[in-house]
């Protein structure tokens, strides 16, 4: 940080004289024109030129060889996508290994808008063909919260109807799932390295990237959430399970956990203080209902196997409706950010 005075030139045009330094690394020069844009903190940033994009890593070499661990080019891969890095070739000394062909094939297969566009034995090159600007970001969320509320939805209906059909279609959404959320993700460091294209996906503040950061990633476990409770069904599909009154109230703790996930984040996308506090509020609730529910399991059901399944998948319903606590508080946090009606700020 370098402190600089402030000086007057004429009759009213103040001036701040610019670091020598910094202007022969950016090749400054008398006449040359200099952007100044305000930022959301009130700070101002000088950027050369009327347009000057930043510098981008055009191309990423990963070397397929010393990536001898499990799934550790997948990782490699996933983020690199997610820094937002168009070009990635794989490379290889000799050959490329099948274990890595098959982690690239998989792996293009979970990243939205990736694909292999080159191949020869020794190297494979992934290309990414997204525009961050098409893709608005709580668009994107909306989507997310979706699929999740419906392999929720399916999973239980499952269990109640007795029918392993909808359980099984759970892995396929949740698949869809994590592609939309490592999206999310990637655009969310886009917008943190440029604001203009934050601009340009809805976000209003720089602070709502770290919050939306945290939603995203809770809405990811929601979905964990909800196929670890689909899995449970389908293990009991030949068992004979409890009684359907008992099934209805696992059903009817559903339908209150859904609830509480619908309103949540409504009050995200809305910007609603008491619709996020009386989500919070439910969340308590919930917790209370399990216990209870679970203690009805262990007193009611006697096949022990059946029972360890129904406790889990009351534990992920649970679980769903915790992480739901945690959308309401980024959003009264967000909230809390600019003076309101409810909340006024008295300047010292």
């Amino acid at each position: 940080m370098e402190a600089r005075k402030v000086q007057r030139v004429g009759y009213s045009t103040l001036t701040v004289s610019l670091p020598s330094v910094w202007v022969g690394d950016v090749k400054l020069k008398a006449g040359d024109i200099v952007s100044i844009k305000r930022e959301d903190d009130g700070s101002l940033k000088l950027i050369p030129g009327t347009e000057r994009k930043r510098e981008e890593v055009k191309n990423v070499v990963v070397n397929a060889d010393m990536c001898n661990s499990p799934n550790l080019l997948t990782r490699i891969i996933t983020g690199n996508y997610i820094l937002g890095h168009d070009t990635i070739q794989v490379l290889a000394k000799d050959e490329l290994r099948k274990v890595h062909l098959e982690e690239i094939r998989a792996t293009t297969k979970r990243l939205t808008g990736f694909s292999i566009v080159e191949q020869t034995l020794k190297q494979i090159t992934l290309q990414s063909f997204i525009d961050a600007t098409r893709f608005p970001i709580y668009g994107l969320m909306r989507r997310l919260h979706v699929i999740i509320s419906s392999m929720l939805d399916a999973s239980i209906r499952a269990l109640v109807e007795r029918r392993a059909e909808p359980a099984a279609e759970v892995p396929h959404m949740e698949e869809e799932s994590d592609r939309i959320y490592w999206l999310i993700v990637r655009q969310l460091l886009l917008a943190l390295r440029d604001r203009s294209t934050a601009s340009k996906m809805g976000i209003e503040s720089s602070l709502h990237i770290v919050g939306n950061r945290v939603v995203a990633k809770t809405l990811e476990e929601m979905g964990d959430s909800a196929e670890n409770i689909a899995n449970e069904v389908l293990a009991l599909k030949d068992r004979e399970v409890a009684s359907e009154t008992m099934l209805n109230d696992i059903a009817k703790f559903s339908t209150q956990v859904g609830k509480i996930s619908e309103q949540s984040f409504k009050a995200f996308l809305t910007g609603h203080i008491k619709l996020a506090n009386e989500a919070v509020e439910m969340v308590e609730t919930a917790e209370n209902d399990e216990q209870r529910l679970t203690q009805k399991v262990l007193t009611h059901v006697k096949d022990t196997t059946v029972a360890a399944s129904l406790r889990i998948i009351i534990r992920n319903l649970s679980q769903i409706a915790k992480y739901c606590r945690t959308i309401g508080e980024v959003t009264i946090n967000r909230i809390m950010e600019n003076p309101s009606e409810i909340c006024e700020y008295i300047l010292a």
